[in-house]
Parts: structure tokens; C-alpha cells; sequence
């Protein structure tokens, strides 16, 4: 743990202070606004402005991370939220305070943007989803500790307002002595509200009701609190007991919706909570503060959890490349619906009294419940296996970039010493510095992947002789040096292959794949290309290549979200990656497809279906005039040709993929209806083919049929030839 937080304790220490400001000042306006008699629906009006300023931040903070980086723009939003808050404590006036409410929602959502950016680019892979925990922790710790620094001095002193804006100009200085620098920021994907209703309307109505709810409640909760008589420590207390339900309860909720349909568990969330806000008046009636705080809790928990539980149901239906965009638009339908909850709330609690603020939650609730009852009728529940898991997610922030399910991209290299050294060497004598490079290699071939990768980003370097050299100092690293080249320079991988296909016959195929597997993208154009430079002399090792290929491609389909395996389409990658090779080398057409097919298995229809189409190509004499435009006519040899090839297809799918064999066989006889009575006889006799199996059909005519009426046919065939010799 503290090897993990070593790195970052100064970023986090500027979030924790600044967060811990925030947290005071969110109990401390509404309760200074109430002491000084402004009315509910005002009070409403200015809490709703911060959701506004969120809104702008959300937008606008990627653009000012841009242009003006993480640091200036952390210091900019310390300082204004510093003035902001002062201003508060100068001027109480409504319009004042909903501007300086504004400009505090803004800044906080650039300096948690900053914040996350900075961890997100700075974690590993491995240690991202440790690092969103404990930044989540540390943000809802400091709003926790905020509610009780309200007990430090008088309501109606400024001396609150004073402490707040030391502490948000307290939370820059951390930030700007760290030596770490910000990271540039380069545009994400959108992704439009209308998309991502129709990929989710359930995770997108939600989370607008999430923001309807959380905010309402916790930005009114200290006004209701005070109407009843809590003040002062009882009243941090009652606030502190809310903040920490939202905390304690994402543990059981995470459980919950990772073992059971994430729908129930959601309809169960939200008939609880209607239940406990039916209570709450019941509680505080009879003066049971404990029970009521209890009750509390277990509220803003449930209403907290909706948000990622919003997330995970959304991102059920998106491509891991778009999770972040999608993030973004519930973010922005959170921020909407938290416009709408204090004001709401506000005017339902000066009609009916500060108790009708748990009525207007329970109306609110009702027809999210509803709303989620009517989802489930409507569409069936994924299997447990294939729903995203719960993240823990505060909505008390912007999106955050942590999230661990989101597309982590490695850095091409680390800037070391000896890389800078390296590159400025490049600059001005390339050679030299590849010698320099190769001598820091011997000594430690650790830094191998490394110093490559960072002198591949040299124009004037030769991607094959850098290769040559380094791996000639670290051979046992040829496979990560090739990977590392690769991911630094994608735009000369075809260079790179072509390199190691004339000069490592003995070693190119594990080092093909490789570069194959880091540019998946473009995995088949280098597989095809390395195939033309080694089929000729080394057939056998271009069918190693393409196992392997396909093994790795197969592994990974396995480690994929369900809907990234959808649409990844790996049975089109398999059989665009058999022709390509096919075309290449024609006389393994057949090896070719056995290989491909026995790596990936749910792609050997498609790839039988491509060979298909093969041997009619290979095979066809052309086309009959008095034939139909498509019927192809084949001479006595082809036939016996493309029998020969169908059985022997058909034995080697029979011995070795026997699950896919029956449906291979219907795509032979569909296209040769000549070979399906040996397609029967040798499915027959398979033992690991069941009978009922073979009643597949083609044209919806079962294969037996098919037989049946072939022999009949050439029966009749036979019985024509002898009335015409007689």
C-alpha cells in the first residue's frame, strides 16, 4: 500500500484538503442562509446552482487542462473557490451566493478532473483500480471530517467562511511543489445522451434520478436537520452519519450486484429506500436519534450506490474504448438531475414543511421504480457472468478516469536518464547513439524495451538495424524488444517484419506474432506480409505462425467484456486472416484452414465456408451457356477433386473438432449436394456424433433427405440411359 501511495501522497493531499473545505462549506451555507431567514425556495435555488457550475466545469475542464495544464489550472480553481467561499462570508446576499455557488461547483469539478487525469495517467494497469479506491476513500473522508469542522466557531460568524478558504488555499501548495508534471491531455470520443439511451435507457434514467435524489437530499438534509432541533455537534453528526452511509454501504451493495441480477437488486435499493424515508418522520417524532441516524445512513447509501450502479448497467452495452465517453454523458445526466433536486425539494418543503422533503424522495423513488419494473419486463436479465462488476463511484464529483474498466494505454517508454541521454545523442549522430544504446544493453538488458523504444521515435534511426543491434546485446529479450518497438513506432511495423523475416528465419515466427499481436488493428496486414516472405522456403513455420496467431487471438477473446467479444467478430478476423494466408500460398490452402479452425473453433463454419469458395475457384472450368448464371460446371477430375478434398475436410474436422463437424458437413453438401451421402456415411461412423445431430437441414430439408433423394435421382438417372440404348 504505501509503495503504491508513495507517488502520489502530494496530489492526494492537495485533494484531501481542498475536499475537506468543500465539505464544511456544503453544511455551512444552508445553515448560515437559514439563520439568516432566507427563504426555502431561495435557499433551494442557490444549492442548485453548484450542480450548474459542475455542469460547466465538467464540460469545459478537458479543454483548460489543455491549454493551460494540471497544475495552473489546479492553482486557478484553489484560488477562485478561495474567493468564491469569501465572498460568501462578505456578502450573504442570495444573488451573491448562488454566483459564488457557481464558480465553487466549476472549480471543484476542473480541480477533481485535474486530480484524476493526473492519477490516471501516472497509475499502472495493475494498480489503477487500488488507486480509484483510495482516491474515492480520501474524497469522502474529507467531506466526512468537513462536517465537523462546522463546530468550530459561531454560525453567524465569518470566521467558518475564513476557515474554508485557508483550507481550499492550503490545497494548492502540495500540488505545486510536487515533482511529478502533469501529463497532456489529448480529446476523448463523445458520445451523444441520445446513444447512450438507446445502448441504456435504464443506466441513463437512473443516474438522472440519482442526482435528483443525492442532491436533494444532502444539499436540504441540514435545513430539515435544523427545523427539528439538531444543531451544532448533533447536527455534524446527523451529516456525518449521511456521508458515511454512502461510504460503508457500497461494500454490501458491490456484493449484491455482482452475485444477482443487477436489476433486482436495484428495484430491492429502491423499494428499501422508500421504505426508510416513510420512517425518518416516524423516527425523529418519537426523538429516536440513533434509529434516525441509522435510517439516515442507510438512505444517502442507497441513494450514493445508484450512480455506479447506473455505470455498471450502462456499460453492460458499450465498447470498453467508449466507457469513458459514456461516462461522460451519465455525468452530465447526473449533473442535470442534481439541478433539479435541492430546488424541487426546496419548494415541496416550503409547501408542506421541512418533514415533506422524505415525501418528495418517496414520490421520487416510486417512479424510478416503476420505471425500472417496466426494464424488466421489457428486456431479460444478462447472466451473471457477462454483467459489469460494481466500481465504487462517489457523484459528488466529475468523471473519473480511473476507473479500471476504462482502456489503459502504456507509455511508450519511461524518460530515464540514460533515454534522455539517448535521444539527445540520436539528434545529431544516430549511429553513435545505437552504439551507446547496445553498450547500455550489455550491462543491463532490463533497459532494453526501453531505450529502443525511445530511439524508434528517431527519424533518422533504421527501425531493422536498431532491432539488429540491441537484440544482438540481449538476445533473451528479442520478443519484448520487437513489442516494444512496435507499440513506440507503430508506423514502421511492416519495416520491422520485414527485417526479421530476411534475417531471423530461425526465430521470426514467435517475434511476428508479437509485433502481429501489439497492432491488432493491422495484425493480419503484417501476418499476410510476413507470409509472402516465408511461405516459399518455410511452409511449415507459416503454419506455426498462424496457430500461434490464432491461439493468442482466442485467449484474448476469452479475457474480453462480453460485448467487446460481440464485436471484436473473431470468426470475420479468422477468415479474413485464412485467405489473406491462403492467397499467399495456395497449396496449404487446406492446412491452412484446419489450423485456423482448430485454434478458434466457434470461426470453423465461416473458414469451411471461405475453403468452399476456394476450391470452387480452383476448381470451376467456368460457366455453361445453358446453365443457370451462377451454376458452376465442373469436369469428371475436378468432381473427384473436390470430393477427395470435402472428405478429407470432413475426416479432419470429425477427428479433431467434432463439435463443429455436423455443421461444416451442411455447408460442403450446400454447395456440392454430390458429396453428401459420403458427409453422412462419415459422420456415421464418428462415435463422438450423435444421431440427432445429423438431423441438420439445408433449404430445410434434413441431411438423410438430401441422401435419400439423390439416390432416388440417380436411379431415375439410370433407368432413363437404359430406355434410351433400348
Amino acid at each position: 500500500m504505501i509503495t503504491t501511495l508513495k507517488p502520489f501522497i502530494l496530489l492526494l493531499t492537495s485533494g484531501f484538503l481542498l475536499m475537506l473545505g468543500y465539505g464544511l462549506s456544503n453544511i455551512l451555507l444552508p445553515v448560515r442562509m437559514q439563520s439568516d431567514g432566507v427563504s426555502l425556495d431561495n435557499m433551494g435555488l442557490v444549492l442548485s446552482m453548484l450542480s450548474v457550475g459542475f455542469l460547466l466545469g465538467a464540460y469545459y475542464s478537458r479543454i483548460l487542462l489543455q491549454r493551460a495544464g494540471h497544475i495552473r489550472i489546479f492553482a486557478m480553481c484553489g484560488s477562485l473557490t478561495s474567493v468564491a467561499i469569501l465572498l460568501s462570508g462578505l456578502y450573504p446576499e442570495p444573488l451573491i451566493l448562488a454566483g459564488m455557488r457557481i464558480v465553487t461547483g466549476f472549480c471543484i469539478a476542473c480541480t477533481n478532473a485535474t486530480l484524476d487525469s493526473w492519477l490516471s495517467h501516472s497509475a499502472t494497469e495493475k494498480n489503477r483500480g487500488r488507486i480509484l479506491s483510495i482516491n474515492q476513500m480520501m474524497i469522502m473522508t474529507a467531506l466526512f471530517s468537513g462536517q465537523f469542522l462546522l463546530n468550530v466557531a459561531p454560525i453567524n460568524d465569518i470566521t467558518l467562511f475564513v476557515i474554508c478558504g485557508i483550507l481550499f488555499s492550503l490545497s494548492i501548495t502540495p500540488i505545486v511543489i510536487s515533482r511529478q508534471q502533469g501529463p497532456q491531455i489529448e480529446d476523448s470520443p463523445s458520445m451523444s445522451l441520445i446513444t447512450v439511451f438507446k445502448l441504456s435507457p435504464l443506466g441513463v434514467v437512473s443516474s438522472f434520478y440519482c442526482g435528483i435524489l443525492y442532491a436533494g437530499l444532502m444539499n436540504m438534509l441540514p435545513i430539515f436537520a435544523s427545523n427539528n432541533g439538531i444543531t451544532d455537534l448533533d447536527l455534524s453528526i446527523f451529516m456525518g452519519s449521511a456521508i458515511s452511509g454512502a461510504i460503508i454501504l457500497q461494500f454490501p451493495i458491490a456484493y449484491l450486484s455482482d452475485n444477482f441480477d443487477r436489476r433486482k437488486v436495484m428495484l430491492f435499493m429502491v423499494a428499501t429506500l422508500i421504505v426508510l424515508c416513510l420512517s425518518v418522520p416516524l423516527l425523529m417524532s418519537e426523538d429516536m436519534f440513533k434509529l434516525t441516524l441509522f435510517a439516515i445512513a442507510l438512505i444517502t447509501g442507497l441513494v450514493a450506490c445508484l450512480y455506479p450502479m447506473s455505470m455498471s448497467e450502462t456499460f453492460d452495452t458499450v465498447l470498453k474504448e467508449q466507457i469513458l465517453a459514456a461516462m461522460s454523458s451519465l455525468l452530465l445526466i447526473y449533473a442535470l438531475g442534481s439541478i433539479l433536486g435541492p430546488y424541487l425539494a426546496s419548494v415541496v418543503m416550503n409547501s408542506f414543511g421541512s418533514s415533506a422533503l422524505f415525501s418528495f424522495m418517496n414520490v421520487v423513488a416510486l417512479t424510478l421504480l416503476l420505471f425500472i419494473g417496466i426494464r424488466m419486463k421489457l428486456q431479460q436479465a444478462l447472466p451473471l457472468d457477462e454483467q459489469e462488476s460494481f466500481i465504487m463511484q462517489t457523484p459528488s464529483g466529475v468523471v473519473s478516469e480511473l476507473d479500471p474498466r476504462t482502456q489503459y494505454a502504456e507509455a511508450q517508454f519511461e524518460s530515464t536518464p540514460e533515454v534522455e541521454v539517448a535521444i539527445s545523442l540520436a539528434n545529431k549522430n544516430p549511429s553513435a547513439a545505437v552504439n551507446m544504446v547496445k553498450a547500455i544493453v550489455q550491462r543491463d538488458p532490463k533497459n532494453a524495451s526501453n531505450l529502443a523504444a525511445a530511439l524508434s521515435t528517431i527519424e533518422a534511426i533504421d527501425i531493422g538495424k536498431l532491432y539488429a543491434a540491441i537484440t544482438s546485446a540481449a538476445p533473451q529479450m528479442s520478443i519484448h524488444i520487437a513489442e516494444a518497438l512496435t507499440n513506440a513506432s507503430p508506423e514502421q511495423a511492416d519495416q520491422l517484419v520485414d527485417w526479421i523475416t530476411s534475417e531471423y528465419p530461425d526465430q521470426f515466427t514467435n517475434i511476428v506474432v508479437a509485433i502481429a499481436n501489439a497492432m491488432p488493428d493491422n495484425g493480419i496486414d503484417l501476418m499476410e506480409l510476413a507470409a509472402e516472405n516465408m511461405a516459399e522456403e518455410y511452409p511449415s513455420e507459416l503454419l506455426e505462425m498462424t496457430e500461434e496467431y490464432m491461439t493468442n487471438l482466442s485467449d484474448s477473446l476469452d479475457a474480453m467484456r462480453p460485448v467487446d467479444r460481440v464485436a471484436a467478430a473473431c470468426e470475420n478476423t479468422a477468415t479474413e486472416l485464412y485467405n489473406r494466408l491462403s492467397d499467399v500460398s495456395p497449396e496449404q490452402s487446406a492446412e491452412l484452414a484446419f489450423t485456423v479452425s482448430e485454434s478458434l473453433p466457434e470461426s470453423s463454419n465461416d473458414v469451411a465456408e471461405a475453403y468452399v469458395q476456394n476450391l470452387i475457384d480452383s476448381e470451376s472450368e467456368g460457366e455453361n451457356e445453358n446453365t443457370n448464371e451462377n451454376e458452376q460446371v465442373f469436369s469428371e477430375d475436378a468432381l473427384e477433386n473436390i470430393e477427395n478434398a470435402a472428405n478429407n475436410y470432413i475426416n479432419h474436422m470429425v477427428d479433431n473438432i467434432p463439435e463443429h463437424a455436423v455443421d461444416v458437413a451442411s455447408t460442403f453438401v450446400d454447395s456440392f449436394p454430390e458429396v453428401a451421402s459420403d458427409m453422412l456415411e462419415i459422420l456415421q461412423d464418428s462415435d463422438d456424433i450423435e444421431d440427432s445431430e445429423l438431423s441438420i437441414s439445408i433449404d430445410d430439408k434434413p441431411l438423410q433427405s438430401i441422401v435419400e433423394q439423390q439416390l432416388q435421382e440417380a436411379v431415375q438417372t439410370q433407368s432413363d440411359d437404359i430406355e434410351q440404348k433400348n
